[in-house]
């Protein structure tokens, strides 16, 4: 096991302590999964969408993708992906939001600025029994890592990794408008994400 989705199954264990615990959780929380059938879930189950992956999607304009911005409204509003919505975390469980999240037809992409929040997020949908929703690899922070500033493979690279480098430079040139610039510039969590295309809000609208 990769020492990242290591990382994954400590957050996403963390995190299933920490929605048994929330009253609202229990007040909402589907009995139909036990504990012991939402650990195993987590140790199995394909929960992550990679940012490259999700980059062609959002580039392809694939209607069957909702990007979820868990994070407060001031953080979305300064920056997000774009055609997100936006769910802060701490009303997920909100009835406003059910008719997104539980649903059978769209691919819900769960992200904040790293893996955290989602993985939550991911944990508490899943024991409600909801379907179809993912985690963004990485988050934001990965995304601008990979997407917005790929760094160039050595020359004793494989075939592959230079494919992958090709996409990523169009990627960026999509999602920033220019080509990729300081390919070795450490890439700061604070920075801002450009973005394409407008932000959602999410029906019935998020906390201030």
């Amino acid at each position: 096991m990769k020492k990242f989705e290591i990382f994954i199954v400590v957050v996403l264990l963390i995190g299933a302590v920490w929605a048994f615990t929330l009253d609202d959780v229990k007040r909402h929380v589907n009995e139909r999964l036990t504990p012991c059938q939402l650990i195993d879930l987590t140790l199995s189950a394909d929960k992550f969408i990679t940012t490259d992956e999700l980059a062609k999607r959002i580039m392809n304009n694939d209607p069957s993708i909702v990007l979820i911005d868990l994070r407060r409204k001031a953080e979305f509003d300064l920056y997000s992906l774009p055609g997100a919505i936006n769910i802060p975390i701490e009303n997920l469980l909100d009835e406003q939001y059910k008719t997104v999240l539980d649903q059978k037809t769209y691919t819900n992409v769960f992200f904040s600025n790293s893996s955290d929040l989602s993985a939550k997020a991911w944990m508490i949908c899943t024991r409600m029994g909801y379907k179809n929703n993912y985690i963004l690899q990485g988050g934001l922070n990965y995304w601008a890592e990979t997407i917005l500033r790929p760094t160039k493979p050595k020359q004793t690279a494989v075939n592959a990794d230079f494919v992958k480098y090709n996409f990523r430079k169009a990627a960026s040139a999509y999602f920033v408008g220019t080509s990729v610039v300081d390919e070795n510039k450490e890439v700061k969590n604070t920075a801002p994400v450009p973005t394409k295309g407008k932000k959602k809000e999410a029906a019935g609208g998020g906390c201030d």
